[in-house]
């Protein structure tokens, strides 16, 4: 029992480096994004209905950002490949010198690539963070833009105009 409690301490603080060390990576490329999508939730958040300049501010700002978003996910996606190259490189050099039988050269070999899977799985976490944010902003645009149609589509019944 006591054992299980300190094996999942462990676990609980090496996630939690992990974590902070995906985020830190993530935030780099999505500080602004996350500017603009606190914007988004102080807005809707308020008892005041969203004006149309705020929709058109917003709809013109985030495009924008979610392009150079983009470019910051490509990136980090570069790195997590040569991580996950790198892990295979050694591993398969640490295989082949290790001795004895099958089991005994991969597990070897597995162990002596653990900080080079620590990489990888810090890059992996950090593109899926930047990719769920690109996500929930295009859900944002995509929103914003249903609002602001449904509010022409009123002011041109209002004002007479047909389509």
């Amino acid at each position: 029992m006591k054992e299980n409690l300190l094996l999942n301490q462990e676990i609980s603080e090496n996630s939690k480096l992990i974590e902070d060390i995906a985020f830190n990576i993530s935030k780099e490329f999505t500080q602004e994004l996350d500017k603009v999508m606190g914007t988004c939730k102080s807005i809707f958040q308020s008892k005041d209905k969203i004006t149309n300049q705020e929709i058109e501010d917003l709809l013109a700002q985030l495009p924008s950002i979610l392009y150079f978003v983009n470019e910051g996910q490509e990136a980090v996606g570069i790195k997590q490949d040569i991580a996950e190259m790198t892990r295979k490189a050694n591993y398969n050099i640490a295989r082949e010198k290790a001795t004895g039988t099958v089991a005994d050269k991969n597990t070897t070999a597995e162990g002596q690539v653990i900080n080079e899977a620590i990489n990888e799985i810090i890059y992996q976490r950090a593109y899926k963070l930047i990719r769920a944010k690109i996500e929930m902003a295009q859900e944002m645009v995509n929103s914003l833009k249903r609002i602001f149609d449904a509010r022409m589509m009123e002011y041109q019944i209002g004002n007479g105009v047909r389509r």
